[in-house]
């Protein structure tokens, strides 16, 4: 069966809301992506290309399936006949495990606030703490 390298970084992340997409895949790694940028675009993250080392962002490994390949486009709203359009658009990487893909936000981020952390799943949870006492 073939396989893909995918890193996630947002709702995809181990804990979080659409991580049931990969509980079938294998999580091969934990780390961080040189070469981008992370915005908070309200409830889900989206990243750009720095074309440089500059930037990072903490990315989760998984190794998926053709299928799962196709599950995670549809939701990244990513249609490789028509990547212009797509909300994301899914680019190649270079992964400690070998050539790999991420999804790369296709819009403006101009108005979104830049996360200088790069870290989705410890800015989600302490969001929610901070939701938390605000609510008791």
């Amino acid at each position: 069966m073939p396989t893909n390298i995918v890193a996630v970084y947002g709702t995809l992340r181990e804990g979080l809301n659409n991580h049931e997409l990969l509980t079938e895949c294998k999580r091969i790694g934990l780390g961080w992506l040189t070469g981008f940028r992370m915005h908070n675009l309200g409830n889900f993250p989206g990243i750009a290309s720095t074309h440089d080392e500059s930037g990072r962002i903490r990315v989760e490994w998984y190794d998926v399936s053709d299928e799962i390949l196709a599950s995670l486009d549809q939701l990244e709203g990513y249609d490789p006949k028509t990547p212009e359009s797509s909300m994301y658009v899914r680019k190649r990487v270079f992964s400690p495990y070998g050539r790999g893909w991420i999804y790369v936000y296709n819009k403006s981020l101009d108005n979104a606030p830049y996360m200088e952390a790069g870290d989705w799943e410890r800015y989600s949870r302490t969001s929610m703490l901070h939701q938390g006492a605000q609510s008791a």
